[in-house]
């Protein structure tokens, strides 16, 4: 994954509260991290659903997340997260991330896989029209083969 892949990135400063014992940043916290970047993200896309999510509603569920953890990182570095959508499914989408500390070193890549859920009936839905119309203008790269081939 190269930078010029990623149209958005976010900073982070390390707070002393993500540190562990051994006094780098808790592999928990990399994925509050991510959530972080990712609702910074979804602002940047427009779509619409970053409040709270009543119960008759439209919003997303996780179906997946995964992280590799590649370099520690410390106390009060600035740690830049990248964000972007790669792939389109019928009712799901995926995010990957790049998490970098502040020497440019790549600390964590991740992937996330959301499903798009109606929280009144209780069951994933397809995509909405205007979220998917928005992800393929924000990002040149996701093209309508990825679009079809995507996951659920």
């Amino acid at each position: 994954m190269k930078d010029d892949q990623f149209r958005f990135a976010t900073e982070i400063r390390v707070r002393w509260r993500d540190l562990d014992a051994l006094g780098h940043v808790n592999n928990a916290v990399y994925l509050t991290y991510l959530e972080e970047a990712r609702i910074h993200y979804l602002r940047e896309l427009e779509l619409g659903f970053l409040g709270f999510v009543g119960p008759d509603e439209v919003g997303f569920i996780f179906a997946e997340v995964t992280c590799t953890y590649l370099s520690q990182l410390q106390l009060a570095e600035r740690v830049t997260v990248r964000v972007r959508t790669v792939e389109l499914g019928r009712s799901s989408f995926v995010f990957e991330y790049r998490m970098e500390g502040e020497d440019g070193r790549v600390a964590a890549t991740a992937r996330s896989v959301q499903v798009c859920y109606d929280y009144g009936a209780g069951r994933s839905i397809p995509i909405p029209e205007r979220w998917r119309q928005q992800m393929i203008a924000y990002e040149p790269g996701l093209n309508e083969e990825e679009h079809s081939r995507g996951t659920t």
